[in-house]
């Protein structure tokens, strides 16, 4: 059963202070995880892993991308990223999210079970040299890790991105990189601004 109060039910004098609160928080939060980004070794890991990245594309390479929730959206603004661009113009690039259709992943949670559903579409889409870049806050989800182990076995490229409780996954991925925080807003929000980076750097190199 929901908990809480309906927005309707909440007086306008607590609703001005509530949004001045979170944004407070929210750029207080920000400017600490600013700097922890700015660590030497994680800008290091996050340059390594859109280099490899890249050097996948310019080789012919399909990017996947896969998420669930928040992380499905990222997922799908990232593939649109790359098929169209993200601050200059170029040439479209091959990238998919796994998230994408909601028949497939139906159709594949109910006739398999949920942790095939984005591993069925490595299978089915995934090639030696592509990529897939998944997105984790928690470092945890199933489905994810699943899709990274056949994309391992398939020797795709793999990129996982995750948060402080993903910092044990070790070799689940060539490259994993973990975003100094446990806050799933901060977290997505890091996500959003590395995959921007590397597509930024593709408009440029591929001008």
């Amino acid at each position: 059963m929901p908990t809480g109060h309906a927005l309707h039910d909440v007086p306008p004098e607590r609703r001005g202070p509530a949004v001045a609160e979170r944004q407070q928080k929210g750029l207080a939060a920000w400017a600490d995880l600013a700097r922890a980004l700015a660590e030497p070794e994680l800008v290091a890991q996050v340059d390594a892993a859109g280099t490899d990245l890249l050097d996948a594309l310019v080789g012919g390479g399909t990017l996947l991308v896969a998420g669930n929730g928040g992380s499905a959206a990222i997922a799908s603004h990232v593939a649109a990223e790359f098929i169209g661009k993200c601050i200059l113009e170029r040439a479209p690039l091959p990238a998919i999210n796994l998230a994408e259709s909601l028949s497939s992943i139906t159709a594949v949670a109910n006739d398999y079970a949920y942790d095939e559903t984005f591993a069925r579409g490595v299978a089915a889409l995934g090639r030696p040299g592509d990529v897939l870049l998944a997105m984790s806050t928690s470092g945890a989800s199933s489905n994810i890790l699943r899709a990274l182990q056949l994309a391992k076995q398939q020797r795709m490229l793999t990129i996982m991105l995750t948060g402080t409780r993903g910092s044990g996954l070790g070799d689940a991925a060539d490259h994993v990189l973990v975003v100094p925080s446990d806050e799933t807003p901060r977290i997505q929000e890091a996500h959003m601004l590395w995959t921007h980076v590397w597509c930024e750097a593709v408009d440029v190199v591929c001008q």
